[in-house]
């Protein structure tokens, strides 16, 4: 099939859910994974199923597997009550299509009833982030609440991309759109982070999602991406001395 032949933005429903005003939690695979690797723990503490997922020409060719199962890169999971629903994009989407799919998705979103979505995004710094606190951006009101719950809002700054797209569309509907962002190193994956955010979450919404296994594989995924980036470091150098271009990796 041809890319042009591909529908520009579809949601695919694998499974019927009845979903009584869902709070929607999205992660996307943005600074540090922060939003993929805190909603990834979320479905697997609450064995959350999955329920649809999305097919789009703006999306790149690519699969996604884990322990050698492969799966949808772009997924929408609900709990059994319908109340929570969370949506997880594991691969960077082409420019063009951000703004068609982040539509087409709170299209899907409103029709189904939720009236507040959170999406989880990582802020880059340089060096390792001196707090591990998670902020809120969001509409006055809900800034408001996060503050009675001991959440401080971040000062400026821009959200980009499909999470950026997502919280403007929400801004011209009835729906009500938070971002939770946590300081992280741009190109490490970052389980802290994610935990941090996923523990400002239960803070918010009374949620009680466990973060002490997801805190306990830090060292295990910075130890295993030390090794990848030795690895890859030998590698790009045993390519520069036979004169292959630099940037030959990404």
């Amino acid at each position: 099939m041809k890319t042009q032949d591909l529908p520009e933005v579809n949601i695919m429903e694998t499974r019927s859910v009845t979903f009584n005003e869902p709070l929607v939690i999205l992660g996307f695979a943005g600074v540090g994974l922060v939003g993929g690797i805190a909603t990834t723990h979320i479905v697997e503490q609450l064995k959350m199923k999955q329920i649809a997922h999305i097919r789009s020409r703006y999306m790149p060719p690519a699969v996604v597997f884990m322990d050698g199962k492969l799966r949808h890169p772009f997924r929408i999971y609900s709990d059994e009550g319908g109340k929570l629903c969370i949506v997880i994009s594991e691969i960077p989407l082409r420019s063009d299509g951000v703004y068609p799919i982040a539509s087409t998705l709170v299209d899907w979103i409103e029709r189904n009833g939720a009236k507040e979505l959170v999406v989880l995004e990582g802020v880059a710094v340089q060096g390792f982030p001196e707090t591990r606190k998670s902020y809120c951006a969001a509409e006055p009101e809900k800034i408001k609440e996060c503050k009675e719950k001991g959440v401080e809002m971040i000062t400026a700054g821009i959200v980009h991309g499909i999470a950026g797209s997502i919280l403007n569309e929400c801004l011209s509907r009835d729906i009500t759109g938070m971002a939770l962002l946590v300081p992280t190193m741009p190109y490490m994956p970052d389980p802290e982070g994610a935990a941090s955010l996923i523990n400002t979450l239960n803070r918010i919404y009374d949620l009680k999602i466990d973060t002490k296994e997801l805190l306990t594989r830090t060292g295990e995924i910075q130890q295993k991406l030390r090794e990848v980036a030795d690895r890859h470091q030998k590698l790009r150098k045993a390519e520069e001395k036979i004169g292959l271009p630099e940037n030959i990796y990404v």
